[in-house]
């Protein structure tokens, strides 16, 4: 069979409908042919079809006015933090505002709510701005689950703390009391999930709240601990799966060495430290260094 004539430049790095093809004088037959992907109804493409970012930018074609990516399609297209089960879903979640109807095509979730969101534009994609899409995860989450995910939407942008409590009180808002129980503990300052839970054992086991990522100025240099108090001069930092680059670790190491002989002590905690017999002595060493 011979090879498919090539489609038009414009055709080729990009999804296209149909009405799209024929403008490019393209035929039905060519569209049928082995090369042309459908990853939704109505959309064709020939390019790199893998990521998330990929995939919303295919069905952006048949999007409607007024529809929006939500929920887990949402918080990841921000780069937001999620359990590794949401980042490995395939399908897309799409929102509308009622009455209008929700997509039911194949590879997507369609999502009618009441209140129109915030929408910022990520690329050319309208995607619920970050404040939203935490609040619309509220079902899928746990309270801890939704203080990490909120810790990580104040670090990415300190100012919608007010905006994740008028999202948290939205009339009929599913599982909005989690997520008003989440914002008691929800701060600015958090880094990563990993930081948070060190905060949130740390704080619930009843030592006051720490300074988080604050500057301390050591001789030549600024640094940003985890947490902090700065009165007693200690200092907790979470070593997690950002710390595993070479360059980085190494940094690290001669940081806390110049914290110590600048009279700070620095805790050094991991994952295992946040359970069990290991986490009552955290709790223990840290309250004694506190008080």
């Amino acid at each position: 069979m011979a090879e498919p004539r090539p489609l038009p430049d414009d055709l080729q790095h990009r999804a296209f409908s149909r009405a799209d093809a024929e403008r490019a004088g393209v035929g039905q037959g060519r569209l049928r042919r082995r090369d042309i992907r459908r990853p939704f109804h109505g959309v064709q493409i020939v390019s790199s079809f893998g990521t998330l970012r990929e995939r919303c930018t295919a069905y952006r074609v048949r999007m409607k006015p007024g529809q929006s990516f939500s929920h887990q399609t949402a918080v990841l297209l921000q780069g937001l933090p999620l359990a590794r089960a949401f980042e490995e879903e395939l399908d897309l979640h799409v929102a509308v505002v009622m009455p209008g109807r929700a997509p039911t095509t194949r590879g997507v979730v369609g999502h009618r709510i009441r209140i129109a969101p915030p929408v910022v534009d990520l690329g050319g994609l309208p995607v619920v701005r970050m404040d939203e899409a935490w609040a619309q995860m509220a079902p899928l989450l746990a309270v801890d689950e939704l203080i990490e995910l909120g810790d990580a939407v104040l670090w990415a942008d300190r100012e919608l703390l007010d905006a994740m409590r008028a999202a948290a009180h939205v009339p009929y808002r599913p599982a909005g009391d989690r997520l008003r129980k989440a914002l008691r503990e929800i701060r600015r300052g958090c880094a990563s999930p990993g930081e948070t839970r060190v905060r949130l054992l740390l704080t619930r086991a009843g030592i006051r709240e720490p300074e988080l990522n604050a500057e301390v100025y050591l001789p030549g240099e600024v640094v940003h601990p985890d947490l902090i108090w700065r009165d007693r001069m200690v200092a907790v930092e979470y070593e997690g799966g950002d710390h595993l680059e070479r360059e980085q670790f190494q940094y690290d190491i001669q940081r806390y060495e110049r914290m110590r002989e600048h009279g700070w002590t620095v805790i050094r905690v991991t994952a295992d430290q946040l359970r069990g017999p290991r986490a009552s002595a955290l709790i223990r060493r840290v309250k004694a260094l506190v008080g």
